[in-house]
């Protein structure tokens, strides 16, 4: 199995490619802001690999989902995401997708459904749906098994940066639930929705064990700021732990 991870540009996540002997799949193409530049990227590293079956979508938002109408109908192939985000991405939702806080038009196709262990065959290896609701009641994780690599999506942003759950659909205690989840996994490498991979069982770990400690240090407090953690400005709301997260 082959992983490709192309970082972002500007507010786009990272779009992931991944490869078996048989088919290759892409996993979260970005905005529509940038859809023909990730177009040349993609076919850029697809020399010498099989032809793209599929993409594969986190969650509905649209910095994952922007681009997937004009990537399928280039490649003739079909858009997936979890069942909760079918409707958002065949109606074209502005509100639930994001869009309308990109100041964006939400593409709209016919996005087809996939729900928890499902399993995509690429030939030599798969990935495997893990449904881990909290960012968006959709979002997903995909676990390569084969090679220790889980796909977090927006549900680990990046690394020392804890995910959004005050967004549509969101929820924080599903948040905390998905994430002690993860914990149970043996992952030997971690792709953030947007930030670099971390790599290595002990990187990973630590990394989960502090996002949930921060994540249940909220949810203690009925989702306000922790009375203990700093505000930057008296005017200022974020949620800045103390001591922050380690990067």
């Amino acid at each position: 199995m082959r992983v490709v991870r192309l970082p972002g540009i500007h507010h786009d996540a990272s779009c992931i490619l991944v490869s078996g002997a048989d088919e290759t799949v892409v996993v979260d193409p970005g905005t529509s802001w940038y859809q023909a530049n990730v177009l040349e990227r993609i076919e850029a590293k697809l020399v010498g690999q099989p032809a793209i079956s599929k993409i594969l979508l986190t969650h509905r938002h649209y910095d994952t989902t922007g681009a997937t109408k004009h990537l399928a109908e280039h490649w003739d192939v079909t858009g997936h995401i979890h069942s909760d985000g079918i409707n958002a991405l065949r109606g074209g939702d502005l509100f639930t997708t994001w869009a309308s806080r990109f100041n964006s038009n939400m593409p709209a196709f016919n996005a087809e459904p996939f729900k928890d262990g499902d399993l995509f065959e690429l030939g030599g290896g798969s990935l495997e749906v893990i449904h881990t609701p909290g960012h968006t009641s959709d979002s997903c994780c995909f676990w390569i098994e084969s090679e220790g690599i889980l796909l977090a999506g927006d549900l680990i942003p990046k690394r020392a940066h804890i995910s959004r759950w005050d967004l549509p659909t969101g929820c924080l205690p599903e948040l905390v639930e998905s994430i002690e989840y993860l914990l149970k996994m043996e992952i030997e490498q971690l792709v953030p929705g947007h930030g670099e991979t971390i790599v290595g069982s002990a990187a990973v770990l630590a990394e989960l064990e502090q996002q949930k400690q921060v994540l249940s240090q909220i949810l203690e407090a009925k989702g306000m700021r922790p009375e203990e953690w700093p505000r930057p400005h008296p005017t200022c709301n974020w949620f800045t732990p103390e001591p922050p997260l380690a990067e």
